[in-house]
């Protein structure tokens, strides 16, 4: 899946250098509604099923954890309904599409940074978790950031 986040990223570039401007607002439109629906599954998936979340993660699922998994599930619900909503107007909900922008992007730096092994606050590798899967965590991140940022009308 790393490889498919880094290609989607390389074609939003492409995309951006090669379609006109007037192209740009419904590819705008389009990256804010996948990346609200991967919220919306994200959601499902930490919501209802932590234990298999975790551990498609490459975490080992621990019961202590079970309702922070959940608590982070409803902010990707609200994540979700904020992208939805700037999907239908995203010049009228630019103070959303910042905040968007800025949290993937802090997200995704905390993911890179682990990939390089850099861990702050007293973290440290998990075993379980390959460091490939930081990189695609990442990626995922940056990609739908990309998007917003090379789409967004100036």
């Amino acid at each position: 899946m790393t490889v498919v986040w880094a290609l989607l990223a390389v074609l939003l570039v492409v995309l951006f250098l090669i379609l006109g401007a007037g192209a740009r607002p419904t590819l705008l439109r389009v990256v804010l509604a996948f990346t609200a629906l991967g919220e919306a599954l994200a959601f499902v998936s930490n919501a209802f099923s932590p234990r298999s979340f975790a551990e498609q993660n490459g975490r080992p699922y621990q019961p202590a954890f079970h309702g922070v998994m959940q608590d982070f599930g409803f902010y990707n619900l609200a994540f979700a309904g904020l992208l939805a909503l700037a999907a239908i107007d995203p010049a009228g909900n630019r103070g959303i599409l910042g905040v968007v922008v800025g949290s993937y992007l802090m997200h995704a730096l905390t993911h890179i940074l682990r990939y390089f092994g850099i861990y702050f606050g007293g973290g440290h590798a998990i075993p379980t978790r390959p460091r490939a899967l930081e990189l695609r965590d990442g990626l995922q991140l940056i990609a739908p950031a990309l998007g917003i940022i090379l789409f967004f009308p100036s």
